[in-house]
């Protein structure tokens, strides 16, 4: 039996700007190989997403070699510290700041917010497990960071222990129960 993958519904939006922008918008589609409603459909959803919660976060963008640099001169405890140290900070204060409560549902939506800034992210929920797997092709301190980080923030959240498959140079991948 063959599936349909459903086709999310779509309105038809008119909106005005400058002639400069548009001409940008045309060579940044036609250079990416799409249209430019599909650039600007891209555009906007970078925006929902990652986009808008970053600047209200005052989030800075910060390159892989950048991050290999303060990585790699870490002990293993210096990791590990720091990142128990943002979870319990950082991410619950992050999760009041943009939800206002923490719950399950908050707490998964932030880990949506904070995955789709890496490489590839991935979440799969079989009616009792939530999967994850987080890309990053930074080093494998930062795969440490990561792990330790989110065990810290399920903990201090949701009291959840996650289950991790993989701890690699280049990714990231756990579970925990809903």
């Amino acid at each position: 039996m063959l599936t349909q993958k459903l086709r999310e519904r779509t309105d038809t939006v008119s909106f005005r700007i400058g002639s400069g922008i548009r001409l940008s918008l045309e060579e940044e589609a036609k250079k990416n190989g799409v249209s430019l409603n599909t650039l600007v459909s891209q555009i906007f959803t970078y925006h929902t997403g990652w986009g808008r919660y970053a600047r209200r976060l005052k989030l800075i963008p910060l390159s892989k070699d950048h991050l290999r640099e303060i990585y790699q001169f870490m002990t293993k405890d210096e990791i590990e510290e720091t990142a128990r140290r943002l979870a319990e900070t950082m991410g619950r204060e992050h999760i009041l700041f943009l939800f206002q409560h923490i719950d399950l549902s908050s707490v998964m939506e932030f880990i949506e917010i904070w995955g789709n800034h890496f490489d590839a992210y991935e979440h799969r929920y079989n009616g009792k497990m939530h999967f994850y797997t987080f890309h990053h092709d930074v080093s494998l301190n930062f795969s440490h960071f990561i792990k330790e980080y989110m065990t810290s923030l399920l903990q201090i959240t949701l009291s959840r222990v996650p289950h991790f498959e993989k701890v690699g140079p280049n990714a990231v991948t756990f579970s925990f129960e809903a």
